[in-house]
């Protein structure tokens, strides 16, 4: 079992969640088939305001950052894993952590077609309450289908 440690971002630790975004977005895109949507972290932060969520978290394993979430209060906004450390629990760790520190966290949205994404948020308690087509965050040329997930009840962890 890896040794995963949550602890908050900070600036010295951009680098990493740069590549990490990049990398793994361009997985969940072509899960979506939105391959030409692809924008690399730098805009998209800006755009998006990232930095302005009041909880960023890194995911550290043997020294590396190799995962990162934003949330606030009431949404998981931002998940991504390093490709190469896909599958091993550490997105799963993400989400303890923020459910522990925002237990009251409602709302995340997921790309159709991100099964993967799907099945991690329905085993905290997250169901889909509809698709909901709009245009893309960051990058409003594309149009996306999103599943809107709600937890209606805690679910311990």
């Amino acid at each position: 079992m890896l040794d995963i440690i949550i602890r908050p971002y900070i600036s010295s630790d951009y680098d990493y969640i740069c590549e990490i975004h990049d990398d793994s977005r361009k997985i969940e895109l072509a899960l979506a088939s939105l391959d030409d949507a692809f924008l690399p972290f730098s805009i998209v932060a800006e755009r998006e305001d990232f930095f302005d969520y009041p909880h960023i978290d890194v995911a550290i394993v043997d020294g590396d950052v190799v995962a990162f979430s934003a949330y606030t209060d009431e949404e998981l906004a931002w998940l991504y894993v390093s490709p190469k450390w896909m599958r091993k629990g550490i997105a799963r760790k993400l989400v303890e952590s923020a459910l522990m520190i925002e237990p009251e966290i409602k709302y995340i949205e997921a790309l159709c077609g991100n099964e993967p994404a799907r099945k991690l948020y329905e085993s905290f308690g997250f169901r889909v309450h509809e698709i909901v087509k709009g245009s893309m965050p960051g990058n409003e040329s594309f149009i996306v289908e999103v599943y809107s997930m709600h937890r209606y009840q805690n679910i311990s962890i």
